[in-house]
């Protein structure tokens, strides 16, 4: 299988950091040189190798590819705690959506459901368009501006309930409005009976590719919208910290408005990180 042998190649490349030139690579691989020079092209041409003289080794794709693995595993244990807190703070369902940027979709997991008897509940590994979601939006929103782009411009904008979104223009400007406050708000437009509200999970780099979501029954979130939009701010910039992002240090250049607002939830965050009458997890 061609990812089998990718991901075989790419390990004996990381155990050998000088490198290797094809002949040596074949006999690892025990595979003919065709098929081992027609994998280290592909990969050289999209940046996973780099080619010195007869060599091989590892790209900066393939570094990036690595941190995204971590990152991916990182988050799994870092948001544990917040999502806890969440559901403790807000009675409400918790839980983190991430981008399949391949399928120009989310993806829920982990999840922690509320213990209210009436209450938001999905299976981890459920998908949704980016579009039509709270959490959606988010991503969509700190996405590189070429992506987004053209995901509003092809995109499948089907209604999934009466009040779904679905004019291209005005999608693109509420998630630009999005990128500005920091926090998305969905009341109904993805399951009738459902309000969500996100805001962005940052990695060290600044990258976005999950976001944190409190969804409610319809009516308690319209009841509760300012103090549920305020604390999934709150923890997402808490999470945003604990995996180690600094907006100070974000090469991106962030909105004014977002990069202010995302200091002063970490900064606030600090100030209380500890209660005396708080146990933590």
């Amino acid at each position: 299988m061609a990812v089998t042998r990718v991901l075989r190649l790419l390990r004996i490349l990381a155990d050998h950091p000088a490198g290797l030139a094809l002949t040596p690579l074949c006999m690892v691989m025990n595979a003919p040189k065709t098929s081992v020079l027609s994998l280290l092209r592909g990969l050289t041409a999209h940046g996973y190798l780099q080619r010195s003289n007869e060599v091989y080794g590892l790209g900066p794709e393939s570094f990036s590819l690595g941190a995204s693995l971590v990152s991916a595993r990182s988050l799994d244990l870092v948001v544990m705690p917040f999502l806890r807190e969440a559901v403790a703070r807000s009675g409400e369902t918790a839980l983190i959506a991430r981008i399949d940027r391949a399928a120009g979709q989310l993806i829920y997991s982990p999840i922690i459901e509320s213990t209210r008897t009436i209450r938001y509940a999905v299976p981890a590994g459920t998908t949704r368009p980016l579009f039509a979601s709270s959490a959606g939006r988010v991503l969509l929103a700190f996405q590189d501006e070429a992506w987004r782009r053209e995901y509003l411009q092809y995109a499948d904008l089907r209604a999934m309930t009466e009040h779904t979104v679905t004019d291209r223009k005005q999608l693109a400007r509420i998630i630009e409005q999005v990128r500005e406050t920091g926090v998305a708000v969905t009341i109904g437009e993805v399951t009738p009976d459902v309000a969500g509200f996100s805001a962005p999970i940052f990695e060290p780099g600044g990258r976005v590719s999950a976001a944190l979501i409190i969804a409610a029954p319809i009516e308690r979130g319209r009841a509760a919208a300012a103090d549920l939009q305020r604390l999934v701010m709150e923890l997402a910039a808490n999470i945003s910290r604990a995996l180690g992002y600094r907006p100070e240090l974000d090469p991106r250049g962030l909105a004014p408005s977002q990069a202010l607002k995302t200091k002063q939830l970490l900064r606030r965050s600090r100030q209380h990180a500890a209660p005396k009458n708080r146990t933590t997890t």
